[in-house]
Parts: C-alpha cells; structure tokens; sequence
C-alpha cells in the first residue's frame, strides 16, 4: 500500500471518528484507535456539553410530535339555537302559573383537549366540552324558591389547530373545531327533551405560553365559548 493510499485511509478514519463523537450525546471523552504498517494511531474527542443555560431559556423552540392535554373553562359559549348561553339568555324561562320572578341565570362551561403537533406549526385531536345553566324562580311574598330550571350542553368534536407565530415558548394560533352537541333541558310541563344539533367552534386568535406545563387563552365564537382561559400539559415537549 502506498504513503498516499495510507494517508487518505487515516484521513477517512478520523473523519469518521469525528462524525461519530459528534453524534453521539456522551459527554465523556471518546478514545479511537487505527493501526496500519506505519504504527498504531490514537484519536481521542471530548463533545461538547450543551448549554444549560439556552436547555432553560424560554426562547428554546418548541419540539414537534408532541401530544397535549388542555383544560379550560370559558364564557359565551353558544346554545342549541346558537345563541350565546350567558345571563341575558332566555333559554332558562319558564312557564309558570303562580306569581314569582326569577332570579338571575347563572352560566358554567369546562372543556378538556387533546392534540398532537404533527410538525411545529399544525395541531389536530379533539375536545369535549359541558355548558351548563341554571335560573331559580321565587315566590315574591315569602322570598323562597318555589322552582328552578336547568339546561346542560355536551358538544364532542374534532379539533384542528394552526401556530401562525411561535418564538421560544410563546405560540400564536388559530383553530377550528366541528362535531356533534346535545341539549339536554325540560319542558315546561317538566318532561326530559334531548335535542342534537351541529356543533362548531371557531377561534381566530389564542395564545399559549409555556413548554412543559403551559397557560393559555382564547376568542372566538362557537360551542367552545366567547372567551376561553386554561392551562396545559405537554409530554415530549423537549429536544432529545
């Protein structure tokens, strides 16, 4: 074998030893040794360690194929006649005979996510959300609650999202949900009516904040409310 052929097999060696160490996330020093007619030849590498300080800075991007939890509660969602369900809603009056009045309608809605980001910038999964109210009716000489009346929503649906603007844990999204919803109310004679309808909820701007454990808010309109405040779980949010 000839000076030049050696040479360019132990330049070929060592760079393959360079590409290992610098592949391989050990941070202890990496020994490799060639020997050929000439003698024996020892590489040694010491990768480098990462920056712990940037492994902590908020402006580290977040990491793709990452599955979520949300839960959240919101005001405004919309009802079976797509009205929003807040404390002017009428869909809580009710029929009655005897002298009352009624108190003020009082709106509760809580909604759990599930996503996957298949890459940084679109999300998809579902939600299930619960809107429920509640209106009390009062006997107007004694003051006592003479009857209520309650009306619950339960809308599932497929969830889409989409990060327009994301820099480090900051993340500015847009999302679109569709599926089914049920109302579950009575008559005003006091019988159990269930009702089907097209659920949608449509939010043109939110905001989340945070990696692993993160907070977030959103408006828009639909079956998810107006307005919709939570916090979140990410699992697998960081680089490996």
């Amino acid at each position: 074998m000839s000076n030049i052929t050696k040479n360019i097999v132990r330049m070929m060696a060592i760079a393959v030893a360079v590409v290992v160490c610098t592949t391989t996330e050990l941070y202890a020093q990496h020994r490799y040794h060639f020997r050929d007619s000439l003698g024996t030849y020892e590489v040694k590498f010491t990768p480098a360690q990462r920056d712990a300080q940037f492994e902590s800075s908020p402006t580290k991007p977040l990491l793709p194929k990452s599955h979520e939890l949300r839960l959240g509660i919101s005001w405004g969602a919309t009802d079976y006649y797509g009205e929003r369900a807040n404390n002017g809603s009428n869909t809580l009056d009710k029929y009655m005979e005897q002298p009352h009045y009624s108190g003020p309608a009082h709106w509760y809605s809580a909604s759990i996510d599930y996503g996957y980001w298949i890459n940084e910038w679109a999300s998809v999964g579902g939600t299930a959300t619960w809107v429920g109210g509640i209106r009390n009716y009062y006997n107007p000489i004694n003051h006592q609650r003479i009857d209520s009346r309650e009306l619950h929503h339960v809308a599932i649906m497929a969830i889409g999202r989409f990060a327009w603007l994301h820099h480090g844990i900051v993340q500015l999204y847009s999302s679109f949900a569709l599926g089914v919803g049920i109302e579950m109310s009575e008559s005003y004679d006091g019988r159990a009516l269930n009702y089907a309808y097209c659920a949608f909820d449509i939010k043109p701007l939110g905001i989340s904040v945070g990696r692993r454990w993160f907070g977030y808010a959103e408006v828009g309109y639909g079956s998810r409310g107006v307005f919709n405040i939570g916090f979140g779980y990410r699992i697998n949010s960081k680089h490996r």
